[in-house]
């Protein structure tokens, strides 16, 4: 607290004071950004010609020598801004290390630091969003995608599907997020340096060039806006969690799906625990963990709206409340897109199993009134009622439409209808692969529009890496700018 006691304060803080006000849990997070923004604006100093040549590069120097380097805040230090600054003016001393926060706040610090670091976060979030959408492709591609799977409505059979259209459904809603996701970059990527306190400073530094060093895309122009803001971070974590949503479902289904009722998949054992009682247990403990941090992140959401709704414009220390949620989410949706892609790739479903509670199901109902609409002129309504009625009476007996002789079943159409059908009709109806085959509708379950799907996503996949790639880059470009005007610097002192 050294460096901000003593003028209009006296004395320093008790620890738990201290301890209560600090930000030092969470701000290793953006302790190089931290570094990085003080680089970048004593660069714009030196250039404006606030501070000598050979005051920036020894201030350069120790910034430089700290990065990497600041990963806890002492008890005694309120943040991870004075611990830096403390730290540059130990090395390079008060009369030159006094000069580095010249023209510039915390304020418009930590909100620039904020978004660097988020700005990292989101393209590593992007980037497992891909990992998972692959592995979802892959599966969908394999043999085991040909698998003829029950589609469920209310968790009763519905209509067959292949594992393959149910896969690609998952990964439709991913993409979403994807897109959601990479569409708030532009809006994180807004430099507040600058705005200092609230109202800009009298020092003519020149923002955007600090903005380039940092890698931003632009500058935030109010400079009211620039402090008090933090919707980009409400912005990204509502993505979070409506993805996060999306993986709790997948996850249940997977869950449902493992159970001894089901039986439709094998757990990878490195994805499963055991009981300590119960020997023959195997729980889908990762995927439990998914579906539990889907609610964590909602929270993490929740809490954060919660914090800003009723604070005053600009900064008010409540947003440093705000940052450990913001981190929290995106680690945890990090940690569940690494988790189920690892799960997906390693994933294997049992077929005859799947294939016998298909039987069982009746799902091929709807076909079966479709045929007497296409084949029989009945009217839609009346073929429904009539296979509905057939559906019961067979239930009744413990079989269904799959099970039973398509022989009888044709003449208990027949009886009810006096509509008589092609018996090959009939057994084509009650077919789940003749179901799935016949609904090749664009972006339905046939096999050939499965396919069609699974190679136009793996293309997209591939632009959407290189998209990301050409971010990156762009990072890199703008730390490479920054060291060589830092060379150019030491270069200038020394002669």
């Amino acid at each position: 607290m050294k460096i901000t006691r003593g003028g209009r304060l006296t004395g320093d803080l008790t620890r738990d004071v201290a301890r209560f006000i600090s930000s030092a849990d969470y701000d290793h997070y953006i302790s190089d950004a931290v570094i990085e923004i003080n680089m970048a604006h004593v660069i714009a100093l030196a250039k404006a010609n606030y501070i000598g040549q050979r005051e920036a590069v020894a201030i350069l120097s120790a910034l430089e020598n700290l990065l990497g380097k600041v990963e806890q805040v002492p008890p005694d230090m309120e943040d991870v801004h004075m611990v830096i600054e403390e730290e540059v003016t130990r090395l390079v001393g008060q009369e030159i290390g006094g000069k580095m926060h010249t023209g510039k706040s915390r304020n418009d610090q930590v909100a620039t630091a904020i978004r660097m670091r988020l700005r990292d976060f989101t393209i590593d979030l992007c980037q497992g969003i891909i990992s998972l959408q692959r592995r979802l492709l892959e599966k969908a591609a394999s043999p085991e995608g040909r698998i003829v799977v029950p589609g469920y409505t209310h968790l009763q059979h519905a209509q067959p599907v292949t594992l393959a259209h149910y896969l690609l459904a998952h990964h439709d809603s991913i993409k979403r997020s994807f897109d959601r996701l990479i569409s708030s970059y532009p809006r994180i990527s807004l430099c507040p340096m600058g705005a200092a306190a609230l109202a800009g400073t009298g020092f003519k530094i020149d923002r955007s060039l600090v903005a380039r060093y940092l890698g931003f895309d632009g500058v935030l122009e109010n400079t009211m806006d620039a402090v008090a803001s933090r919707d980009f971070a409400l912005e990204d974590v509502s993505s979070l969690a409506i993805l996060m949503l999306d993986l709790s479902r997948f996850s249940e289904e997977m869950i449902v799906w493992s159970s001894s009722e089901f039986s439709y998949i094998n757990v990878p054992d490195d994805h499963a625990s055991t009981s300590s009682i119960m020997p023959q247990k195997k729980n889908p403990v990762t995927l439990e963990m998914v579906r539990a941090k889907s609610g964590s992140v909602l929270g993490e959401l929740f809490s954060m709206m919660s914090i800003m709704k009723a604070l005053p414009l600009t900064y008010n220390l409540d947003m440093q409340e705000l940052t450990p949620h913001l981190w929290s989410a995106c680690e945890s949706t990090a940690a569940s897109l690494a988790v189920l892609a690892d799960f997906v790739s390693k994933v294997t479903f049992n077929e005859s199993r799947i294939k016998a509670s298909l039987d069982k199901g009746s799902s091929v109902a709807t076909e079966l009134a479709d045929v007497l609409v296409r084949e029989g002129g009945l009217p839609f309504r009346k073929a429904h009622h009539l296979v509905g009625a057939i559906v019961k009476a067979l239930s009744d007996e413990g079989t269904s439409l799959s099970e039973v002789d398509p022989q009888r079943l044709l003449a208990m159409m027949a009886a009810e209808s006096g509509v008589s059908l092609p018996l090959s009709s009939i057994e084509r109806a009650v077919s789940p692969k003749m179901n799935v085959d016949v609904r090749n509708v664009h972006g339905g379950p046939a096999y050939a529009e499965s396919d069609r799907m699974i190679k136009e996503r793996m293309a997209l996949l591939d632009e959407e890496s290189k998209a990301l790639d050409s971010i990156r880059r762009r990072l890199i470009e703008a730390r490479a700018e920054m060291q060589r005007e830092l060379s150019t610097l030491q270069r200038c002192a020394d002669t």
